[in-house]
């Protein structure tokens, strides 16, 4: 097996790629005891700090076929009781063991009830088929590291990616977001097996300084436009001369093609080679330039303040003020609540209250509580506004996973940053263990999907 080799993280930028999931929404009503379908427990747990994840496999080389045992240990300082769920989209089978409060979920694994720690830790263990074809396999792990209090204050969650390739040598992958052949390890890495093609969305190559961007990367040819092309951390360098006109504000950029233009390239003051200024007179205002709450257009894209206004209210009542001052902000009406994945009546609590006793809200419809695991606690989710995928926070922090080599037949290990978040469900983890009439199955399996955002540049 090769060295283990540590995920990048995903940096806080305007293109994320994510493993995001799918989930079901249960109303966030009072806390329950078994495990929800959530790709991160941050949702609703949360006030002491991030629980640590490792997992191990028996045996740590396997190939197609092959059965393996994996134990995934849970740790915090805090920790009494404990909860996960697991996930490999579909990618082999999962298998619960005898005892260790894990069932299956569709595809999926997750716990039957908050198992106590020993020795400072919670342990899962379970098993796993591999697929009949060599490939490469991404555990995604949500859990919890809980204080046993009986509420979802004072807990630890956790996240992560373990990856490993299986009967070939593995490679790692790196996200190609602009499909141009250069990936960037800054936006998540895949393992796999070095003799197949590279995964979509992925590329073999590392490197890529845009991801926004199919015209750079590594391989590209430098031109004289006031960017690294070749991502070679120089700019402009070596590039064939252009026509160059008049930079009235020395920003790098051109209002229009006006004046006695110049043959070059480089620094040439009072010249640019690249247009679109709409204000020529002022440095800060230019295409690519931040947005701010000024009632100018600074990044002369033809809006005037885009996303960056004031806002108020929460859930579906949120709007944006009609001028840069907060006190200008009026909140909308709050509606009835609905099954619907919405906080319609704003009391910052998604699908609360939307279904008939005995049921609870499954992404849109109403179904019994015995078909999902009974109602989840904590909030999040709401209405996706000013850029962010619902209240909860912007979509995608943490990366894919990595690893190191492997020999052919052997396999690859690469654990890594936290997946990305979707709309928060929790883990529903509380209190002390329960019995086994509480051990309900949730009913949605997770979907492994690349979720591209784009960032500004």
């Amino acid at each position: 097996m090769g060295r283990p080799q540590r995920l990048s993280r995903s940096r806080p930028r305007w293109a994320w790629l994510a493993l995001a999931a799918v989930m079901a929404r249960p109303a966030p009503a009072a806390a329950h005891a078994n495990g929800i379908v959530s790709d991160s427990c941050g949702g609703c747990h949360a006030g002491n700090g991030t629980a640590a994840l490792t997992m191990v496999a028996d045996p740590a080389t396997f190939g197609p076929g092959d059965l393996v045992t994996l134990t995934l240990a849970i740790t915090a300082p805090s920790v009494k009781v404990g909860g996960a769920y697991v996930s490999t989209g579909g990618v082999g089978t999962l298998q619960p063991l005898s005892g260790e409060g894990l069932a299956l979920n569709g595809q999926a694994l997750v716990h039957t009830a908050p198992k106590p720690a020993s020795g400072g830790a919670v342990t899962f263990r379970f098993r796993w088929q591999a697929a009949p074809a060599p490939g490469g396999v991404a555990f995604l792990v949500a859990a919890v590291a809980a204080n046993g209090n009986g509420a979802t204050s004072g807990d630890a969650p956790g996240s992560n990616l373990f990856q490993w390739a299986f009967g070939c040598a593995a490679q790692t992958f790196y996200a190609d977001l602009d499909r141009d052949g250069f990936g960037s390890s800054a936006y998540g890495t895949m393992l796999g097996c070095a003799a197949s093609q590279a995964p979509a969305g992925f590329a073999a190559k590392d490197g890529d300084c845009d991801e926004n961007d199919r015209a750079i990367n590594p391989g590209a040819a430098e031109i004289c436009n006031g960017q690294d092309d070749n991502c070679n951390s120089q700019i402009d360098e070596n590039a064939p001369a252009v026509m160059l006109w008049p930079d009235g504000d020395g920003d790098g950029y051109y209002r229009s093609q006006t004046g006695t233009p110049k043959i070059g390239c480089g620094t040439l003051p009072g010249y640019a080679p690249v247009g679109g200024d709409c204000n020529d007179g002022d440095a800060t205002i230019h295409p690519g330039a931040t947005e701010s709450c000024n009632g100018q257009d600074d990044n002369c894209n033809g809006t005037i303040d885009e996303r960056v206004r004031p806002q108020c209210g929460v859930g579906s009542c949120r709007r944006e003020s009609p001028t840069c001052d907060g006190r200008d902000c009026v909140a909308g009406a709050p509606a009835a609540e609905t099954c619907n994945g919405f906080d319609d009546d704003c009391n910052g609590e998604v699908d609360d209250a939307a279904c008939p006793g005995g049921q609870t809200c499954a992404i849109d419809r109403c179904v019994p509580v015995a078909d999902t695991g009974g109602a989840g606690s904590g909030t999040g989710g709401g209405d996706a506004t000013g850029g962010t995928i619902g209240s909860g926070g912007v979509a995608g922090s943490g990366g894919a996973g990595g690893g190191g080599p492997a020999s052919s037949g052997g396999s690859g290990l690469g654990t890594g940053g936290a997946p990305p978040r979707q709309t928060p469900g929790g883990c529903a983890v509380t209190g002390a263990p329960a019995t086994t009439a509480d051990a309900r199955i949730p009913w949605l399996v997770l979907l492994l999907a690349i979720v591209l955002r784009r960032r500004r540049r």
